[in-house]
């Protein structure tokens, strides 16, 4: 699973070969619920590719700076259909960049409960 999901990745970014200096937006909240909602695999592997690279990135930041703690024992697939949920929910996200929209799901989801 790990392999096909990096797979994914490296397509994703293979695919759409950024310039470093770029500025572009790779998703909005509306183009991104598209591949989640997909019943077509390879788009789901995009959608939980990205999923999983934000929860990376939150990863990799200072617990105490975030204040997010993401089970360890969760699926990505639960996440994907939580997240498409939250997006449904707050439709007036659809035009703001996904990263934001997921991030602001983390912290409303995810939220570290015992904080010093």
């Amino acid at each position: 699973m790990v392999k096909f999901l990096t797979f994914i990745l490296l397509t994703i970014i293979v695919m759409h070969k950024p310039h470093a200096a770029s500025n572009n937006l790779f998703f909005t909240t509306a183009q991104f619920i598209t591949y989640c909602k997909s019943k077509n695999s390879y788009e789901q592997g995009i959608c939980d590719g990205y999923i999983i690279a934000m929860n990376d990135v939150i990863y990799s930041i200072e617990t105490d700076k975030t204040k997010i703690c993401i089970p360890e024992n969760i699926s990505i697939k639960s996440i994907r259909l939580s997240i498409v949920d939250f997006i449904i929910d707050n439709a007036q996200f659809m035009s703001v960049e996904a990263n934001k929209v997921i991030g602001k799901f983390f912290v409303k989801n995810f939220s570290c409960k015992n904080q010093s």
